[in-house]
């Protein structure tokens, strides 16, 4: 119990000092979303940098890891929009904001930091194997699904818009990922692995200090920005929303992992990402297409502080 206390508290003492500062207005907002930009923009890419550019990964077979955990991503997604649909008449913009609400963890501001803590820059490594295509696959597949919900949304209301085709949203998408940090320091990574050349030392030194503070920034900005997710929507949809990130897609994922022998440290990485709570992202979601956004906003506040029970829950099952 104190390992699992020692990896808890300094996480979630960071967001609670981040979101006392933001209350207390010792820092504006704008100071707020200057730590998240310089955390996603600099930071992390510089830490999945060094870590891809440095780390052994064996023999173990990723696609198993990605099997696993977009096969709970897949049943999580579907479970929470059915259900908050059915629970609450909401249209199918809404429905998907609840999926993506349920299966969207927050890899960058909480599952780093939480497993980086916990078992190291080894630990990293099914993160950022995770990460490598669940961004793209994440950000292509809940525009296309959104923007079909919107259409057809529109349709039942007697107010379809212009059709837009699919190949000029694939273009948007990608375009936005070709210019996105984060796969721009997967990518950079990658590339240098692939060469065999070490890190030169005054580089490496660079990269683990910059790559050092991605952590503590990314948790204290988390923290600063729970100050604009108040308890805005339904609570009984964001509990339900809540429970399916929290409990239920890691437990999909901790069961098919076992059942299909992922490594012990992939396992335990895997398990920890998915049991992150709601990630930022549903909320830009659900802000951009005008749908869910009390929604998203209060699964966000809600799972981040239920988190600090079951991320202790899950530290304790995984050892």
């Amino acid at each position: 119990m104190q390992d699992i206390l020692n990896v808890i508290v300094p996480i979630f003492g960071l967001i609670a000092l981040g979101f006392l500062a933001a209350r207390a207005k010792l820092l504006s907002d704008a100071t707020g979303e200057a730590l998240a930009r310089f955390v996603f923009v600099v930071a992390v890419p510089v830490l999945l940098f060094r870590t891809l550019a440095t780390s052994a990964f064996g023999d173990a077979n990723p696609l198993f890891l990605w099997l696993t955990y977009f096969s709970a991503i897949a049943i999580v997604w579907t479970i929470g929009s059915v259900v908050v649909r059915r629970l609450t008449g909401a249209d199918r913009r809404a429905g998907v904001i609840a999926g993506i609400s349920s299966s969207f963890a927050n890899t960058v501001f909480v599952a780093i930091p939480t497993i980086q803590r916990a078992y190291g820059d080894a630990g990293l490594q099914p993160v950022l194997l995770i990460l490598a295509i669940h961004l793209p696959v994440m950000m292509i597949v809940a525009t296309l699904i959104v923007e079909r919900a919107a259409l057809l949304d529109a349709r039942d209301a007697g107010t379809a818009p212009p059709q837009v085709s699919t190949a000029a949203t694939m273009k948007r998408v990608l375009r936005n990922l070709a210019t996105n940090a984060i796969i721009v320091g997967i990518l950079s990574g990658v590339v240098w692995r692939a060469t065999g050349l070490p890190l030169e030392p005054n580089v490496d030194e660079i990269t683990r200090l910059l790559g050092g503070t991605a952590g503590p920034l990314a948790l204290f900005s988390l923290g600063m920005s729970l100050t604009r997710y108040g308890l805005r929507g339904d609570i009984a949809s964001s509990a339900i929303v809540a429970t399916l990130s929290l409990i239920v897609m890691p437990a999909i994922v901790f069961f098919l992992g076992t059942w299909l022998a992922l490594p012990p440290l992939w396992l335990k990485g895997a398990v920890l990402t998915a049991a992150a709570p709601a990630g930022v992202n549903a909320y830009l979601f659900a802000a951009y297409f005008r749908s869910g956004e009390k929604l998203a906003a209060t699964t966000i506040l809600v799972s981040t502080v239920l988190s600090v029970v079951t991320l202790s829950v899950w530290l304790t099952v995984l050892g």
